[in-house]
């Protein structure tokens, strides 16, 4: 095992190469960009060992990491292109996933069977049932699921791919209402409301990425007939993320924290302790904010048992017996509609 220009190499003969491609790499160029790709540096460390053509059989999105396969010969990227679904027996991913507001928990496993389309600039969603012109174009995308961990504000999730379309996985984990952190296609529009971060974009994911990992491939080598399984864990930070505590008390006020629970009526209803509870919060107890000025006290201590009730609420375990999936606006104005998904699968 070798790393060069942060790829790590796990197995390499004279057909195929597999290796460990950081977030934030692209697999393959594309017209107009000059970022340094992951066949690029491949195929310039086997420049001096004669005409080896680097050829990419399978693609992983720039910012997921993880294991993922080489050609090193045009007669083994044929062989194995064309028998892609022949060869490849096992492609896993993890995921951290953020619940959107409004969505139920997912179950322990299930399985996703709702068909892809994709619109002029190139982005999947989900076809409405109705949709005839898109659902001619969309092809048939099944992802088997389960989860790992639970946290208090996000959950880390196990995917196995029956079919390979382009972003499947985050598609259909946003398609349920629970996208992948770090998303900023299809996470865009989603809340994370137990988190306070607004969403599962880039600009919120805790760990600077999206937090999606190619952590299992397996299949039969096209030239030997092999078994060949190879894998490669998902970051720390993923389950550091999950299993984190949310911070409380006045440490994060201090921070200038911006969550629901650093509101002026928040932060004056704790000062006080079991007063507040009562409604018998008085103006002097804490310094209220000049827009705050005025107001009875018994309406802040109603405002903070409510905020209280209504977190007990949401982080409540729900009924998870009709999970279905949201629905969503796609990026041409096609909303995303029934689909086949069944938990526990």
């Amino acid at each position: 095992m070798k790393k060069t220009h942060s790829l790590e190499i796990l197995f390499e003969d004279d057909w195929i190469m597999v290796v460990v491609k950081p977030s934030g790499m692209l697999s393959v160029g594309y017209p107009g960009s000059s970022a340094k790709t992951a066949q690029d540096i491949l195929s310039d460390m086997k420049k001096s060992k004669g005409k080896i053509q680097i050829a990419v059989v399978h693609r992983l999105d720039r910012d997921t990491s993880g294991v993922m396969m080489f050609a090193k010969t045009a007669d083994a990227k044929k062989r194995i292109m064309d028998g892609w679904q022949e060869i490849v027996t096992e492609r896993t991913y993890r995921a951290v996933c953020a619940r959107s507001r409004g969505a139920k928990p997912l179950p322990d496993s299930g399985t996703i069977d709702a068909p892809l389309a994709y619109n002029r600039y190139d982005v999947a969603f989900v076809p409405r049932e109705g949709d005839r012109a898109a659902l001619k174009d969309a092809e048939k995308a099944v992802t088997h699921f389960r989860v790992v961990e639970r946290g208090a504000f996000f959950d880390l999730v196990e995917c196995e791919l029956e079919t390979g379309r382009k972003n499947q996985i985050r598609v259909h984990m946003a398609h349920l209402g629970h996208p992948v952190v770090g998303d900023d296609v299809y996470g865009k529009e989603s809340d994370s409301s137990s988190s306070g971060k607004g969403g599962a974009s880039a600009e919120s994911s805790p760990i600077g990425r999206l937090a999606l990992h190619a952590r299992v491939l397996a299949f039969t080598h096209p030239f030997t007939g092999d078994h060949q399984r190879f894998e490669s864990p998902e970051p720390a930070e993923f389950s550091k993320l999950v299993i984190r505590k949310p911070k409380a008390g006045p440490s994060s006020a201090a921070k200038g924290s911006k969550g629901p629970d650093s509101a002026p009526w928040v932060l004056a209803a704790k000062a006080s302790g079991s007063r507040a509870a009562k409604g018998e919060l008085a103006a002097t107890d804490v310094k209220v904010p000049r827009r705050q000025r005025g107001k009875k006290p018994t309406v802040i201590a109603e405002n903070y048992a409510t905020a209280r009730v209504r977190e007990k609420k949401e982080r409540d375990i729900e009924d998870i017996t009709d999970l279905k999936p949201l629905p969503k606006k796609s990026r041409t104005k096609q909303a995303p509609g029934k689909s086949r998904f069944i938990p526990g699968k």
